[in-house]
């Protein structure tokens, strides 16, 4: 089975140790959870990092730069090169089969200030667009975009754009995304519903904050998939042919943040000096 975040952030507030080890104890508690067959799992983080942020380019690069296939980028981590441009792999030193893949992926935001995700993209799409036009772009670049669910940002003005665009839709490739730092006891978004009728999925990732407390919330809310019949051999080219078709079920993990979590994480986030600023 492949185990999937499928809204990752590595911000410079992170510590890399600590964000992976994270993720590797939060994807083998869903894979503990929900597999039957016993057999190995494979975890994919999938970036999606905004305008601000290029470790995965700036990896990239530095294994270019030092013409090889790993290189060490923490105690206890290492990064590997897969032949794919749009993934990498990190393993863990004393243990090289347990390891993550990470795929590239933006955050845009359009004219209207809406934000839209990039999955399996890198920077070849520029912030400014119109939200049909950032779609399209992405599509056109064979990536897959998503609408992820954000506080404040589907209500007012950008709510209705965002319903009047779902509701027009009729073809091509599309994704709302929701993320575990939604609270519990909220409501369900109504998009959601909207966007379902429509026959738009919806992929859940951890979509942490850049806070330091954020750091273990990656691999905690995600989808997985099963790739028994598949003949890929590398999972992400799976995962990426599975979301271009549009039809194998998207199966959540994890839990929403609970309600006073939410509220000391959004008050943490305006009064933090290591948060960059983002637009709510």
């Amino acid at each position: 089975m492949i185990f999937v975040d499928g809204h990752v952030h590595i911000y410079d507030c992170f510590d890399v140790d600590l964000f992976l080890d994270a993720a590797l104890n939060n994807f083998q508690k869903a894979a503990k959870q929900y597999e039957s067959t016993g057999q190995a799992s494979s975890f994919v983080l999938l970036l999606t990092e905004g305008k601000n942020e290029n470790w995965f380019k700036q990896s990239l690069a530095l294994l270019d730069k030092k013409d090889q296939k790993n290189e060490n980028i923490s105690a206890n981590w290492r990064l590997a090169k897969t032949g794919n441009p749009h993934t990498l792999m990190a393993y863990r030193n004393k243990s090289p089969e347990t390891n993550i893949h990470l795929v590239a992926g933006r955050q845009l935001v359009t004219n209207e200030k809406i934000e839209v995700l990039a999955l399996y993209a890198q920077n070849s799409i520029s912030d400014g667009l119109s939200l049909i036009e950032t779609v399209a772009a992405i599509q056109q670049e064979n990536a897959i975009p998503v609408l992820p669910w954000g506080v404040g940002k589907w209500i007012g003005a950008r709510g209705k754009i965002i319903e009047a665009f779902l509701a027009a839709h009729e073809t091509g490739i599309l994704y709302l995304g929701d993320n575990g730092g939604r609270p519990s006891l909220w409501p369900r978004p109504t998009l959601f519903c909207l966007a379902e009728k429509k026959g738009i999925a919806v992929l859940p990732g951890s979509d942490a904050l850049p806070l330091r407390s954020e750091t273990r919330r990656v691999g905690g809310f995600g989808f997985y998939l099963d790739d028994a019949l598949s003949q890929e051999k590398d999972p992400c080219t799976f995962l990426k042919h599975v979301l271009l078709s549009q039809k194998a079920p998207i199966v959540p993990f994890g839990h929403l943040q609970k309600n006073y979590l939410f509220m000391m994480n959004q008050l943490r986030l305006r009064l933090s000096p290591e948060s960059p600023g983002i637009d709510l």
